[in-house]
């Protein structure tokens, strides 16, 4: 026999099925509260009404409800707390284990289980999968899809250069389409850039704690990295000028937005010191500006105050999702062609739906969409960081991906970070970002953005700061 229970009066306008008919009734509890969420009745923010007051007002046991909530989690709409109740994320919080797909429908999964990792550079929402649900269903209507057949010149069609145009573009900032190159993301920019560069003898200069692709490169090139020291406004320009004198330099490498390990953004002030330093000695600049479109408000980029020496490097894949591999570089004038012999030689050509698919999102604002969903959960994420770690010892900024945490005596970054691991969480120890073995400063780089909820972090936060106030303990021994 059929038992089936309707509630068709707001808030939830929610019908239930028995087992003669489609679906279980927790799943079309789920799906009522979902379409509520979505639908903004349920703002992210809010709370879900409690469970057993839901379901005396549907006249459905508690355990149904209980189930449909669950249901709800587990696709990333809302999040459990045992103080606060249900609260709505809108799709904000996928459960996600880190560096594995999302969840499809309706799957769980315990994410409690196993060590929290907080290494990876990931978005913290999953507004890309369903945005990328959404394409899929209407990218063949495009006009430019048949193309995805075909081979594409190395540096890109027109179309997605023009994009990479618009990517890059900030006030007072409009790159040159004939400049541009689009490749499989930063990575294989920066490895364009390096190649364009090989005839020029020489080191490279960065920050003493640096972008860890670079470090990868380096005996793939055959070169050698020298660190700068740097402070809260980037890098300093008397050691840059010193090492300029004394060295055969190929270029100097910076990450002005939200500096990948130190979240450190460099000045105006700073920016023109090196552009003046690099004019000075012709030696060219590498611009790694993956963050830079997380900032709300950005400086002026190197590239636009120095555009006859900056190869400036950007990508979807750090701000949108890493499974968009798409990078846009934008070389000095007469430039782009060595670079596109370059992505010839290693990829052949952009790949041509990703382009497609990142093109599409720029024009409509697809990107933009994602970018502000982003920001706004990084933001919160941010605010947790800044509440359970001591403050005087994070490096943090509301749009960035991840923190910097400095580890006071007698603890050393490595020590740390395996202390933490032993507890249960990731972390990444600046002997990682480092470019040589001279002494440096001590730290670790969380990424807030990798925990698969907020939840989680909160937890793998509490392991840190409790750490802190630990001892460095020996975690192996020889019998």
């Amino acid at each position: 026999m059929e038992t089936g229970i309707s509630h068709t009066n707001d808030p939830l306008d929610i019908q239930t099925k028995g087992p003669s008919g489609r679906s279980a009734p927790y799943l079309e509890v789920s799906r009522g509260l979902e379409e509520k969420i979505r639908s903004g009745f349920y703002p992210t923010g809010s709370r879900l009404p409690p469970q057993r007051d839901l379901a005396n007002e549907l006249g459905i046991n508690v355990s149904t409800v209980s189930r449909a909530y669950k249901e709800l989690q587990a696709r990333g709409l809302i999040v459990a707390s045992k103080r606060r109740g249900s609260i709505v994320t809108g799709g904000a919080m996928p459960k996600v284990a880190a560096g594995l797909a999302p969840l499809l429908p309706g799957a769980a999964q315990d994410t409690s289980v196993g060590p929290i990792d907080l290494t990876v550079n990931r978005p913290a929402t999953g507004e890309f999968v369903a945005r990328l649900a959404q394409a899929m269903g209407t990218i063949t209507r495009d006009s430019r899809f048949a193309q995805t057949q075909e081979y594409q010149p190395p540096q890109g069609p027109d179309w997605a250069r023009a994009a990479g145009a618009q990517w890059m573009a900030t006030t007072g900032f409009t790159p040159s389409v004939d400049n541009i190159v689009v490749t499989s993301g930063a990575q294989h920019g920066l490895y364009a850039v390096l190649s364009s560069l090989m005839g020029h003898d020489g080191v490279i200069l960065s920050d003493q704690l640096t972008y860890y692709g670079l470090k990868a490169l380096a005996p793939v090139f055959q070169f050698e990295i020298i660190g700068i020291p740097s402070d809260e406004e980037g890098l300093l320009p008397g050691p840059l000028e010193e090492a300029c004198q004394r060295s055969r330099v190929k270029a100097i490498f910076t990450v002005p937005n939200l500096q990948n390990p130190t979240v450190v953004t460099m000045s105006l002030a700073r920016r023109l010191a090196l552009v003046e330093i690099a004019r000075r000695h012709h030696v060219p600049i590498i611009e790694d500006d993956v963050y830079g479109p997380l900032l709300r408000s950005r400086l002026p980029t190197i590239a636009s105050l120095c555009p006859e020496l900056t190869f400036h490097v950007t990508s979807t894949s750090k701000v949108l999702a890493p499974g968009l591999r798409v990078g846009y570089v934008l070389t000095p004038p007469n430039g782009a062609a060595l670079a596109a012999e370059a992505v010839r030689t290693t990829a052949w050509m952009p790949a041509p739906l990703s382009m497609l698919i990142a093109t599409r999102w720029i024009e409509d604002g697809t990107a933009q969409a994602i970018l502000d969903a982003q920001r706004t959960e990084l933001a919160v994420r941010q605010q947790l960081a800044q509440e359970l770690l001591p403050k005087d010892l994070l490096n943090s900024d509301p749009a960035c991906m991840f923190v910097w945490l400095r580890v006071p005596e007698p603890w050393r970054s490595d020590d740390f970070a395996a202390n933490a691991q032993a507890r249960g969480v990731n972390t990444m120890p600046a002997s990682a970002f480092a470019v040589d073995r001279a002494t440096t400063e001590h730290g670790v780089r969380i990424n807030l953005a990798c925990a698969a909820s907020r939840e989680q972090l909160v937890r793998a936060l509490k392991v840190l700061a409790q750490t802190l106030r630990d001892r460095p303990r020996a975690l192996f021994g020889t019998i």
